[in-house]
């Protein structure tokens, strides 16, 4: 468990599903870069929509890349480098970039930064074998913070939050990753419905009493014309 980046294998998977994976992580590692070298006058909507579009391409490569087979390091190695950029200097510079240069506007975002890179020495990018991370992943923490940053929170609040992902980053907590969530999301809505479906209210009792007792009269003039018939 040493790991924050998706699987590419080498086997069972078709040239096409290779190229899109490795389409997808490019395309996560070019909005992280355009994002980062964005000026910052007028652009801070536009970059942390990057970010946005970073963390979508970031969620579909991993599921893509970990299909069967046998997995290798580089793959592994490309998205961590990918992360690193899109979800700590992208959001970095923008935390940078929402407050006057001070020492605390420039301290703040370097530490944010400094544990991002700290995280991918830590756990390594070797390919993932399981579905918890050791601490915060890199994917999330950009995501909270460039949604903070988004949302018009303010500087003081924006470095508290940022010193806060930073811990958790480079914490030893247990996290589940995002699939498992999903998976857990879907056995809860399909448990709803089937709940749902087997429920009956008493008012669809008395409903279905009614209809029962308003049709009687009319089974029971065709029971009496089936029997008049077989007589006849």
């Amino acid at each position: 468990m040493r790991s924050t980046g998706p699987v590419y294998t080498t086997g069972g998977r078709s040239r096409s599903q290779r190229a899109l994976v490795d389409a997808l992580t490019c395309c996560n590692l070019a909005c992280g870069v355009a994002a980062t070298l964005l000026p910052k006058q007028g652009n801070r909507v536009r970059r942390s929509t990057l970010v946005l579009f970073a963390a979508l391409f970031d969620t579909f490569d991993g599921p893509l890349a970990r299909r069967s087979g046998h997995a290798t390091e580089l793959g592994a190695a490309v998205d961590g480098v990918a992360d690193l950029i899109s979800f700590g200097l992208a959001p970095a510079t923008l935390l940078a970039d929402s407050a006057p240069s001070t020492a605390a506007s420039t301290l703040v975002p370097g530490l944010y930064a400094a544990a991002s890179a700290w995280r991918l020495a830590r756990y390594g990018i070797a390919p993932r074998t399981s579905d918890v991370f050791r601490g915060l992943p890199l994917t999330g923490a950009g995501l909270i913070l460039t949604v903070g940053l988004r949302s018009g929170a303010s500087s003081n609040v924006a470095r508290v939050l940022a010193l806060g992902l930073a811990a958790a980053m480079i914490s030893g907590i247990p996290v589940p990753s995002g699939e498992t969530f999903a998976r857990r999301a879907v056995r809860i809505a399909a448990r709803g419905h089937v709940e749902r479906d087997a429920e009956v209210s008493p008012k669809d009792h008395v409903e279905r009493e009614a209809i029962s007792e308003k049709d009687q009269p009319d089974r029971v003039w065709l029971r009496r014309r089936i029997v008049d018939h077989r007589r006849d």
